[in-house]
Parts: structure tokens; C-alpha cells; sequence
């Protein structure tokens, strides 16, 4: 069986690891070929390989040429960037660190948003060859908005690799995925997704979509889900450095914003389509994950609750505006979504936790404002594909934009409580039933999450702890105690977020001693990271400096070329009907800049 010893055995990446990559690309070499081969014979000779390749994806799919060659392009990179993505941190969690930094999910990354920036070129390089109506020109060449957009998306998230061995070398190799630079990184491939589907935006009035179009829009439209689901992810794994308030928060914006600018992009049923799609593609890259590659699984939400609330908002605003709409589904997704989502959840086997009343009080006020922000700004950003002059003001999605900061911004701060504890061990060879005795000894009354977590030993467990007497509690299971696994009690009660050791192996790489599994041992609880994160240390301000205000900067750059390009859409040209329509049934004329002229403004899909 491959495993994660087989695929990096000794530090050294094997064969059957980078097939993952070598495949992919093989794929898009028989694609592009396969285009080449059997593209019309209009092309000029001057343009004969990309023009054959241009009318191919003319023809199959109703797009532009210069659209599809960024589109299907930008999703193949996607697709190779959310394996490497999920499949790295599923790597760190039950590994621990890298021996080398070009590993097979890490090239994987670096190609995913390598393709990012190719999926721009290629766009400008056909829409050049094809003169094509859109965008700006830049000189001789004519370069689509979207694929700006694109660019600087991919250029900026690749400069987090170099910015990522700056804080490393500053701070200690963290596996953490919220640090600034790895934060970086996810949210430029994170809105990549964005940036595709404004590309099919930007080419909807020179297109007649048929079946395949229509099916490659949907899934740009799918891909912003699993996008914006991306930043869950340490609550994905069970692996959480931040408060459990967090999660709900993520989870109906990014349910919010996606399914919103979906129904609105797609008509009828948008939303529920974009939610199974997403249903597919995330279980897709959890079976790979968890499947073929033997790692941690990562969890993710089902989003189908969510999607049936957008639709009963769509149905019971009719034609009252955008505005109405993202009104009603933010707070529908923020309270009826919400629940389903936890009803999943507890359903699925996710946790068997409760919630805190504390944190139900907090989730029950700031998730519907975090729902409402974001359906607005998903409903702003739809009026790049929707016609009308139906828009939603301004001061509505500045708004919007400061409620949502605020909201995540709220759960920030992390505390360290005064618990200490005298941990037991009834030990079965490597393994341990672990007892805990708190001080105070309601100190896990009410608690947001109190169990035993064991990582980093080839996988990663959760074992629940019960009270069996006040303030003492023994675990339903045996933990590891052996070996290189990673074994602590956690604790977390609100903003305090606390750890006390079980087991922990020597690190001799960072010179970390040994937390040996005593039978008995007085603890006293630390902040959780101090424990989770053993590889980070003190080091100069101006790093975490340089790396937040880099953070903020391009954040601000990327959603400025966001409204840029939604504003520019909409007043280059007249905008296309409600998606989905009839398909149309004249023939195309072969120059692209013909059909812009002729087509402009209607679209079939």
C-alpha cells in the first residue's frame, strides 16, 4: 500500500509522489494537442498553432478562444493547487516538518499558482492574436481586466514562498496555516478562483455558450466556494490555533458570498448546483487526501442548507433588487444555514461536541452579521454577469466590507487561563488511558473544546475525555505515548486557548527536550500554540512587520482590481440576459472581432 512513508521515504520524494503532478501535466499536453489537431483550418499562418487552438475552444464551448484558454488553464492550475494545498497540510499534521523544502506538495503549490500567471499570459496572447474587443491595450497587445486580475493574484502569492523562508528563518518553522505569508499564499490561490470566473464574465457578451460552456461556467462559479472554504482549513483537520468561533464565522460568509453571487450568476437553482459541484470537488480532494495518499482526511461543510436558503431568499424577494436578496439570504444562510450546517456536523461524526452557551450567544449575534456583510458584497460582485441596471449602491458594500472585517477581527485575541492539572496514566504498551484532574475543578465546565489530541506519529487522533468525579476526567480511549507522535490535553473556553503536555518526543532540529509519559505528572496549562507549534521562537519585530503590512497591502491591491474589473465589465458593453438561456442556434463568424460586434450582448447558456 502507498503510504506517506512510501511516497517520502529517508526525506526523499519517490516516484509515486510525483505523479501527481506528472500526470496533470500530462493531461493538459494531450488536451492542448488535441486542440491543435483538431482546430478549423481559418487561422492565418502567422498565428497557426494558437489559432487552431482558439477555434476549438471556439467551437466546443460557444466561449471566445482568448476566455476558454485562460479559463480551462486557470482551473487545471487550480485543481493541481488544492491537491498540493490539502494534501501538504494533511503532510505536516501527521509528519510533522519538512526535510526539504521542493517537496511534492510544495512543487504542486508552486505550479498550481505558477498557472495562475500562465492562465493570464495565455489570455493576452489570444485575445492579441484574436484582436479581440475587450480589456486594455497595452502597446500591440490586448489585455482582458480579468486577466490582470489574474496576474497579480498568482505574482502575488508566489511572492509569499520567498517571504515564508524570511519568517521561517526569523521565527522557527511553524506549521501553522494563519501566519501572514502562508496567508498569503492561500488567499492568492484562494481568490484566483474569482479572477476565473470573471474571465468567463469578461467574455459572456462575445459568447453563445453551448452544453460544455454552460458546464465550464458553472464550474468557475463552483470553484469560488471551494476557494473561500479554503480558509477553514485547521477546523477542517481538527487542528484549530484560534477560537472555535472562528469556524461558524468562515463558514456562512464564505456560504454567503459564493452562493449569493451564484444564484444571481446562474439563475434558478445557482446556488444548489454551485453547492453540489462544490460537494464533488471537495470529496474528490478528500479521497485523494485521505484515500489514495493515506493522510488525515479533511473534513468540510455540506453548504447544501446554506444553498436552500439562498434559493427560498431568491423565491421570496422575486424581483424586489439585488439589495433585498442579499438581505434576505445572508440572514437565512446566517441562522436556517447555519443550523443545517451543524446538524451536519454532528451527523457526519465530525464532533460530538457541544457548543458552549457562551459560544452559541456569540455565533447566534455575529454569524448572521458575518452572512448579511458578505451576501452583499457576493450581490455587488454579480452585477458582472447580470443584466439591468439593478445594482447594489456603494455605501451598502463599504458597509458590508467593514461589517465583515470587524466580525473576523472580533475573535482575534487568545488568552491563557489559570488551570493546572494532574495528568494519570494507565499504560497498554504505547499507548495510555489518560486521566485528568483539573484545578479549579470546573474548569471545563462550559468549555468550546476539552479532549486529547495526538498528531505528527503518521496520523492524528482525537480521543474524548468524561467526568467521572467533579473536576476529574478519564479518556474514552488510549492515547500514544510512544514514539514520534505528539500527545497534549486541551482546553479551550472562549479567547483562552490552553494545552498541557501527555507526551512529547525530543526534537534535537530545534532542541526541544523530551515531555516524557510519566504516570503521574502535575501540569500547569499553557497557551495551546506553545505546544502545538514547539518550532516557533522569539525573533526581531520588523519580519512580522514587513510580512502583515505585505499582507494588508496586496489584500487591498487584489480587491481593488476586483471592483475595478466589475465596474469596467459592466460599462464596456450591454450585459447578458439571466443565466441560463436557450442555446442559439446561428453559426458563429470565425473572426472573434466579428462576433464581438454581431454578438455583443446576447448570450446563450
Amino acid at each position: 500500500m502507498v503510504n506517506g512513508i512510501v511516497l517520502a521515504s529517508g526525506g526523499q520524494w519517490g516516484f509515486a509522489a510525483w505523479m501527481w503532478l506528472l500526470v496533470p501535466l500530462a493531461c493538459y499536453a494531450v488536451i492542448v494537442l488535441g486542440l491543435f489537431v483538431f482546430g478549423p483550418t481559418e487561422p492565418t499562418f502567422s498565428n497557426f498553432f494558437f489559432g487552431q487552438i482558439s477555434g476549438s475552444l471556439r467551437r466546443a464551448t460557444g466561449f471566445p478562444g482568448w476566455s476558454m484558454a485562460g479559463v480551462l488553464t486557470g482551473l487545471w492550475s487550480l485543481l493541481v493547487l488544492v491537491i498540493g494545498f490539502y494534501w501538504d497540510v494533511a503532510w505536516h499534521i501527521d509528519y510533522g516538518r519538512d526535510t526539504q523544502l521542493f517537496t511534492a506538495p510544495h512543487v504542486m503549490i508552486l505550479v498550481g499558482l505558477g498557472g495562475l500567471v500562465f492562465s493570464a499570459g495565455l489570455a493576452v496572447l489570444f485575445a492579441t492574436l484574436d484582436e479581440a474587443a475587450v480589456g486594455v491595450r497595452v502597446g500591440p497587445w490586448c489585455v482582458p481586466r480579468s486577466a490582470i486580475l489574474l496576474g497579480a493574484l498568482g505574482v502575488g502569492a508566489i511572492a509569499a514562498f520567498p517571504l515564508d523562508n524570511l519568517w521561517h528563518e526569523a521565527y522557527g518553522i511553524d506549521v501553522t496555516l494563519w501566519s501572514p505569508t502562508h496567508l498569503q499564499l492561500v488567499a492568492g490561490g484562494s481568490l484566483g478562483t474569482i479572477g476565473v470566473l470573471l474571465m468567463c464574465a469578461e467574455a459572456l457578451p462575445f459568447a453563445h455558450p453551448n452544453r460544455l460552456g454552460r458546464g465550464i461556467y458553472l464550474l468557475s462559479a463552483s470553484t469560488v466556494l471551494v476557494g473561500l472554504s479554503t480558509f477553514q482549513g485547521e477546523f477542517d483537520f481538527g487542528v484549530p490555533q484560534f477560537q472555535p468561533l472562528y469556524w461558524p464565522l468562515l463558514m456562512v460568509a464564505a456560504a454567503a458570498f459564493a452562493l449569493v453571487l451564484a444564484r444571481v450568476a446562474l439563475g434558478r437553482w445557482g446556488a444548489v448546483k454551485v453547492a453540489l459541484v462544490y460537494l464533488g470537488l471537495r470529496g474528490f480532494v478528500a479521497l485523494a487526501v485521505g484515500g489514495a495518499l493515506h493522510h488525515t482526511v479533511p473534513r468540510f461543510p455540506l453548504y447544501l442548507p446554506s444553498a436552500l436558503a439562498v434559493e427560498t431568499a431568491a423565491w421570496s424577494v422575486s424581483d424586489k433588487g439585488r439589495l433585498r436578496l442579499a438581505l434576505a439570504a445572508g440572514a437565512l444562510v446566517g441562522t436556517v444555514g447555519l443550523v443545517g450546517e451543524l446538524a451536519w456536523v454532528r451527523l457526519s461524526g465530525w464532533s460530538t461536541a457541544s457548543m458552549a452557551t457562551s459560544l452559541v450567544v456569540k455565533t447566534a449575534f455575529l454569524a448572521p452579521l458575518a452572512a448579511l456583510a458578505a451576501a452583499v458584497l457576493g450581490a455587488g460582485l454579480a452585477r458582472v454577469v447580470a443584466r439591468g441596471k439593478d445594482r447594489v449602491p456603494i455605501g451598502a458594500l463599504a458597509l458590508a466590507g467593514v461589517v465583515l472585517v470587524g466580525v473576523l477581527a472580533y475573535p482575534l485575541p487568545r488568552r491563557v487561563g489559570q488551570v493546572s492539572a494532574v495528568i494519570s496514566l494507565h499504560s497498554r504498551g504505547d499507548r495510555a488511558v489518560v486521566e485528568v484532574e483539573l484545578t479549579p475543578a470546573n474548569a471545563a465546565r462550559n468549555a468550546d473544546v476539552f479532549d486529547i489530541a495526538s498528531w505528527q506519529g503518521g496520523g492524528k487522533m482525537t480521543i474524548s475525555l468524561h467526568e467521572v468525579a467533579p473536576g476529574h476526567y478519564r479518556s474514552s480511549g488510549s492515547a500514544p505515548i510512544a514514539g514520534t507522535w505528539k500527545t497534549t490535553v486541551n482546553l479551550i473556553r472562549g479567547d483562552q486557548l490552553m494545552a498541557a503536555p501527555v507526551y512529547l518526543p525530543a526534537d534535537p532540529g530545534i532542541g526541544a527536550p523530551a515531555v516524557p509519559a510519566l504516570a503521574a505528572r502535575h501540569v500547569v496549562f499553557v497557551k495551546n500554540t506553545a505546544l502545538l507549534l514547539r518550532e516557533q521562537h522569539p525573533g526581531p519585530v520588523w519580519p512580522a512587520v514587513a510580512a502583515w503590512s505585505g499582507l494588508t497591502g496586496l489584500l487591498a491591491l487584489w480587491v481593488s482590481l476586483m471592483a475595478l474589473s466589475a465596474s469596467r465589465f459592466g460599462k464596456a458593453r450591454p450585459r447578458p440576459r439571466t443565466w441560463p438561456q436557450a442555446p442559439h442556434k446561428r453559426a458563429l463568424p470565425a473572426d472573434p472581432a466579428v462576433r464581438g460586434r454581431a454578438g455583443a450582448g446576447r448570450v446563450a447558456g
